[in-house]
């Protein structure tokens, strides 16, 4: 086994610099494209009641022009895009400031898919999925002849 010492020339500091600068650079520009792109997913609860489902979604600073509800292919997709003006701010820290999403659930085949219904009230975002009515068996007698 060879030991080498090592010996810092005097070109190895700017070159360590250089590199500290071009990974901090690339570090700092990945976790702003994390950020930007990070997905907001909204809290969600879903309560089965006798004659319905019901659907609430947190959405606060959203109005109910931004949000979206469609059925389709089975699912009941909820999305909102909120439209926001360019802002002459300069945020000394920013926590908030969503300006979309979207969540899908599967209908189950229990759905009146027709009459779905939803409101928004305080920041909350009620979606009301009616059950459909079971069918009773209809019973009656055969004559036996």
């Amino acid at each position: 086994m060879t030991l080498l010492r090592y010996s810092k020339r005097p070109n190895d500091f700017f070159t360590s610099q250089l590199m500290n600068q071009l990974f901090k650079e690339t570090q700092d520009s990945f976790k702003s494209a994390v950020e930007r792109e990070q997905a907001f997913r909204p809290a969600t609860n879903v309560i089965e009641e006798k004659d319905y489902y019901l659907i609430e979604v947190s959405i606060p600073g959203f109005a109910k022009e931004d949000v979206s509800i469609r059925v389709e292919d089975g699912f009941i997709k909820i999305s909102a895009n909120k439209k926001v003006e360019k802002e002459d701010k300069k945020f000394l820290r920013r926590e908030f400031g969503v300006q979309k999403f979207e969540r899908s659930f599967k209908l189950a085949d229990t759905i009146n898919q027709q009459n779905i219904s939803a409101e928004v009230k305080d920041g909350i975002l009620n979606i009301i999925l009616p059950k459909l009515e079971e069918k009773q068996a209809e019973v009656h007698n055969i004559e036996i002849k």
